[in-house]
């Protein structure tokens, strides 16, 4: 049995026309909602804006050039228009710069998987164009960073980082190109130390799966551990961005078959089970993805599961940067063990994220005593605002 499928609803026009059309599946009850909407006064300036912030144009293009295309100003269809081919040549240059890099890898036995970018749009949109992302992530074992990089420095990347030397909290390395204004983000972890994440990327290599991506093979993650991951990442930014709650609604609608109870049996094995249950309320609840009557009902009888769900409706009517101590904050409240809030906590002091140089720069003989500086940083510059935003 599944979740009775119902259109979008909000009190602002806009907002419910982003919402309808935010999707590739484009179903009889869905134009005629689409044509209601459109038949109203929209303010499309304000439209436009909306569904640029969250990162959904393509699919707003394709839904209003398939139910209304000639009801739609003049202007409005001529952005959009040339965003979708803009975005559409661009998606396809940076795929191709993928295989190649990915070729480059493959060559010296380096095992990468790409994740986000090309892969999610071929994956779970079936068309490169409609996704917008603007640059490659690629997952790769830590021993294999320093020829990563050396591979990628030969085709004209530079490292952002300082040094070779990995900080305790790094997971990334991000590596640009001047000549292609291209960025290349080397992962060996998914997020930095201090979020606690409960997905490690050691648990994902177990399971890696051969997909094609433009005619060649390329690794990614399985079902399982795709739907983890969509649901950590949009949970780290708070689902500031609806293009991220688009890609975990399209990956549901493109794995009717999934195994919800073993998922979900592995997120609480993991602590995860509400930062899945929040993704599953906010893809069946705003996106009308079909979940399974049972998991809906476990879902909607978490009441801290419903008050972030309000926060991020809130967030996406009225979009905004999610500051630092609000993002946290958010991520906390996703904590369901004891152990992992205090060592979220406690790692959110303590731990070294190079931002706290800007207060106290030290030689690095002295960089450790950064565990000291961060607590004292973090007072300054917010104050104890952050106490009274925890209990509220």
């Amino acid at each position: 049995m599944r979740l009775e499928t119902r259109t979008s609803s909000s009190t602002i026009p806009e907002v419910d026309l982003m919402l309808c059309c935010a999707r590739t599946c484009n179903t009889p009850q869905i134009t005629v909602r689409v044509k209601e909407i459109v038949a109203q006064d929209i303010n499309w300036q304000v439209f436009l804006q909306l569904v640029t912030s969250h990162g959904v144009r393509p699919l707003v293009y394709q839904i209003l050039h398939k139910a209304c295309w000639e009801t739609v100003p003049e202007a409005a269809r001529n952005e959009l228009s040339h965003f979708y081919s803009a975005n559409s040549a661009k998606n396809r240059f940076l795929a191709g710069e993928l295989l190649h890099i990915l070729q480059l890898f493959e060559a010296e036995h380096i095992t990468a998987v790409p994740f986000k970018g090309p892969v999610l749009a071929a994956l779970l949109y079936d068309n490169l164009a409609l996704r917008e992302f603007v640059d490659l992530d690629i997952l790769v074992q830590e021993r294999d960073i320093p020829k990563a990089r050396e591979i990628l420095s030969n085709q004209g990347y530079r490292s952002n980082l300082a040094s070779a030397a990995l900080t305790p909290d790094a997971n990334n390395d991000e590596l640009y190109s001047a000549s292609t204004g291209m960025m290349v983000e080397l992962h060996w972890q998914f997020s930095p130390r201090r979020f606690v994440s409960s997905l490690a990327a050691e648990d994902v290599w177990k399971g890696i799966e051969p997909v094609v991506l433009l005619g060649r093979q390329v690794w990614s993650f399985s079902s399982q551990d795709m739907f983890l991951f969509l649901a950590f990442h949009g949970g780290k930014h708070s689902w500031s961005a609806l293009k991220w709650l688009c890609d975990l609604a399209e990956f549901i609608r493109s794995n009717p078959e999934l195994d919800w109870p073993r998922l979900l049996n592995r997120a609480e094995a993991l602590g995860a089970v509400r930062t899945c249950r929040l993704g599953i309320y906010l893809a069946a609840d705003l996106l009308q993805a079909e979940v399974p009557s049972s998991v809906v009902r476990a879902v909607r009888e978490d009441a801290q599961v419903r008050r972030l769900a309000q926060d991020v409706r809130l967030r996406i009517e009225e979009p905004r940067d999610v500051d630092p101590i609000e993002g946290q904050i958010f991520n906390l409240k996703l904590k369901e063990r004891l152990r992992d809030k205090l060592r979220y906590v406690f790692l959110q002091c303590t731990q070294y994220s190079g931002e706290e140089e800007h207060f106290l720069s030290l030689p690095s003989t002295l960089s450790f005593m950064y565990i000291f500086v961060r607590p004292i940083w973090l007072v300054r510059r917010y104050g104890f605002s952050m106490l009274k935003r925890i209990v509220r």
